[in-house]
This record gives C-alpha cells, sequence and structure tokens, in this order.
C-alpha cells in the first residue's frame, strides 16, 4: 500500500502536477479503499488498484483541463498556460 501511495504521490507532484484538492480526494478515496477491503477481508493489491487506478485517470484527466494545468505536456494541452505563468489566472 505504501508503494501505491508513493507512486501516486510522485505522480502527482511531480509529473501532472494535480492541484491539491484533487490530491486529498484522492487520498481520501484510496483510505476508504482500502478500509472497505479491510472490512470485508478481501485486502488485495489487485483490488486496490482495480478501484483505485480509475480514481487516479478520473482525477489527472479533469485537472489536465483546468486552466491551470501545468504537468507534462501542458504546452500542448493548456493553451492558457502562459497566462497562468505569468500569474493572470
Amino acid at each position: 500500500m505504501l508503494l501505491i501511495a508513493a507512486g501516486h504521490f510522485f505522480l502527482f507532484c511531480n509529473v501532472f502536477r494535480i492541484i491539491r484538492r484533487r490530491e486529498f480526494i484522492w487520498a481520501g478515496l484510496f483510505i476508504l479503499n482500502i478500509g472497505l477491503w479491510l472490512w470485508f477481508g478481501e485486502l488485495t493489491w489487485l483490488r486496490i488498484l482495480a478501484c483505485q487506478l480509475p480514481v487516479t485517470a478520473v482525477l489527472i484527466f479533469a485537472d489536465m483541463r483546468a486552466p491551470g494545468y501545468h504537468g507534462i505536456f501542458a504546452n500542448r494541452l493548456n493553451p492558457k498556460l502562459n497566462d497562468y505563468l505569468e500569474g493572470r489566472i
């Protein structure tokens, strides 16, 4: 579980650079995901990843569509990148 959290932290902070609110949403859902699998007594890597990876994809996609996106490929995906970098957004 620590490896999953550390890997996502690296992706969120260094590659996609998503906003903090979405990081907290991911973390809350990750804790809920693990808690539910523990409660059912079925905690496995595969189940955790099967539930968490779609959440990750949705949050990254949502952030890439935002005007303040400044992660990987931002110069291609965000037409308002210069406005964001110059503080106008």
